[in-house]
């Protein structure tokens, strides 16, 4: 019998794990840019006009008593961002204090895998004085007024077929690429978004985490309610003086089946808990055998041995998860140290001050006054043409009247579906369109496309499922249907702009055969994880060959790149 003693030459790889190191870092700073991050000027503009951070982020900052930030407490947000150090953050000026900034130092954090946050570059957000903007505001209105539509009643729902009609009188095509029909709209513009249910299989597909079955049933919200309706309960929540922060008024259990169930599943989940979720589901629709092809123990390459620790179970579900955290720190940059936008809720309280005649113009023609003309650009136009803003009045009216609120005769406020109305950061771009992008771009890389085995659909009220028997539906499609889903859920709650998170229309890379530009951060977040499967690639023993599947503006991604 061989006593075998195998001696290994540790020298030598200690070697081999500097140089993986060592091209993981060059890759990262071949990649990094040093160029000044684009910007659109908002900043500038306004401090110029005599409005100091009128269009930007200025929540939990101290504020007047119209809800315009003070521009004292505004430049100490600006200089603590320039310093960028612990001590720099605890001098900056709050409002109420009740409610704080949401962590701005992880926008200085650095990360091991990938490239790294601060070296990523994303197109500025649309001005606060563009159409897009406007047409984008609207949109929010509308799906404010529609979120207790069920998803399957929108071919026969009068409301969904005003809204059509209204965004695209507005060019929302043009703008963001498709018309807006019953079965398009508030969905998302790739490939298999707009197929089948509006919302992706791994959203409702009942799965096994381990020995638990888990069911997706979520709680949803009281319907019909909604908040900040109001001006002064939207500046005691502005200036940072009340935190309602959990005090969601939750009812029942049910599947997602509209978009106030939507805008509550992406008010309290974890950045991984969507990317375990679809990989877990299809681990259990399709086992290992529906791993990558780049896989040996998948292409027939490897016979005698299984997957485990790497490219089985264990590694192809934590690696989207792990995606979606690091893609934070990409979204932070962004957010705090480049674009500090606005968030949705802020605007349309910009346009309540002139609906009032609080900042020129009277109440009885306030969409007709130079300042107004001056401050919302090209997007006057739009407030000038859409039917939403009557709408709203009416609305924030009942609301204001049916919660003993103050303003009982309406506002043009955006309803909020959550108490405490957006978090304390910048909107642009999403952190949710960032971490989801990024998770689902990883599972694309892990998971192979092909046809969604056993579709369901929500029925009776959201408490059963029943098979779906329509359109064939795709893996790679529903993992793009579930960016669509975790981003524009958000935007039905009224925290984003469309442009925060998904890319289509004008606002397409030049490549896709538009015109236009990479905006939000769905890009940002697949640009990310194609870095990080570019750095754990290398880290596998096996010989593992190229990754491939097709990005979010239908490019064919290969990793490593030819």
């Amino acid at each position: 019998m061989t006593n075998y003693q195998p001696g290994r030459d540790f020298g030598a790889r200690c070697n081999q794990a500097s140089e993986i190191r060592n091209q993981a870092r060059d890759d990262a700073s071949s990649e990094f840019s040093t160029a000044q991050p684009p910007v659109n000027g908002d900043e500038d503009k306004y401090q110029s006009l005599g409005f100091p951070g009128f269009a930007s982020f200025t929540k939990a900052l101290g504020h007047d008593d119209n809800g315009l930030v003070e521009e004292l407490s505004f430049n100490s947000l600006l200089t603590a961002l320039q310093e960028g150090t612990q001590e720099a953050f605890q001098r900056v000026k709050l409002g109420g204090g009740v409610r704080t900034l949401a962590n701005p130092l992880n926008a200085f954090s650095f990360q091991l895998i990938g490239n790294d946050s601060n070296g990523a570059r994303m197109a500025a957000a649309p001005s606060f004085c563009s159409l897009n903007t406007a047409v984008d505001l609207v949109e929010r209105y509308w799906m404010a007024l529609c979120r207790d539509i069920p998803f399957d009643r929108y071919f026969s729902d009068p409301l969904i077929a005003e809204a059509c009609e209204d965004l695209n009188a507005l060019g929302f095509e043009q703008q963001f690429g498709f018309t807006c029909t019953p079965q398009t709209i508030f969905r998302g513009p790739y490939a298999g978004c707009d197929v089948g249910p509006h919302v992706s299989q791994f959203l409702l597909q009942d799965f096994n985490f381990g020995n638990q079955p888990i069911r997706q049933l979520q709680r949803y919200p009281r319907e019909g309610l909604d908040y900040l309706t109001d001006l002064e309960g939207w500046f005691q929540v502005n200036n940072g003086n009340s935190d309602p922060t959990n005090t969601d008024d939750l009812v029942g259990e049910r599947r997602i089946i509209t978009l106030r169930d939507a805008g509550q599943w992406v008010h309290i989940d974890l950045p991984y808990q969507s990317a375990l979720w679809s990989t877990l589901i299809l681990l259990g629709l399709r086992g290992v055998e529906g791993i990558t092809t780049a896989s040996p123990y998948v292409n027939g390459g490897i016979t005698t041995a299984g997957p485990f620790g790497s490219l089985g179970e264990p590694d192809v579900t934590i690696q989207p998860a792990l995606a979606a955290v690091y893609a934070l720190k990409h979204a932070w940059f962004q957010k705090w140290c480049v674009h500090r936008r606005l968030r949705p809720e802020v605007y349309a309280q910009r346009l309540e001050l002139f609906r009032r005649g609080t900042l020129g113009g009277s109440p009885d023609n306030p969409l007709n006054n130079d300042l107004f003309n001056q401050l919302f650009g090209e997007g006057a136009a739009v407030w000038r043409q859409t039917v939403v803003l009557d709408r709203i009045l009416e609305y924030n009216k009942q609301q204001n009247q049916n919660f003993h609120r103050t303003d009982p005769e309406g506002t043009w406020l955006l309803p909020i579906a959550f108490p405490e109305g957006s978090p304390t950061h910048p909107a642009y771009p999403g952190g949710h369109s960032a971490f989801i992008a990024a998770a689902a771009t990883t599972a694309k890389a892990l998971f192979q496309d092909g046809p969604f085995p056993h579709p369901v659909i929500p029925i009776n009220e959201g408490t059963e499922l029943t098979r779906y028997t329509g359109p064939e539906l795709t893996i790679h499609g529903e993992l793009n249907k579930l960016i669509a889903n975790v981003t524009l859920f958000r935007d039905g709650a009224g925290m984003h702009w469309r442009t925060d998170g998904t890319a289509f229309g004008v606002n397409t890379p030049p490549d896709r055969g538009g015109q236009g530009i990479e905006t939000g951060g769905n890009l940002l977040g697949e640009k990310l994880a194609i870095s990080m499967l570019r750095d754990i690639r290398r880290t596998y023993r096996e010989e593992i060959g190229p990754f491939k599947f097709q990005g979010l503006n239908g490019n064919l991604i290969r990793i490593p790149q030819e």
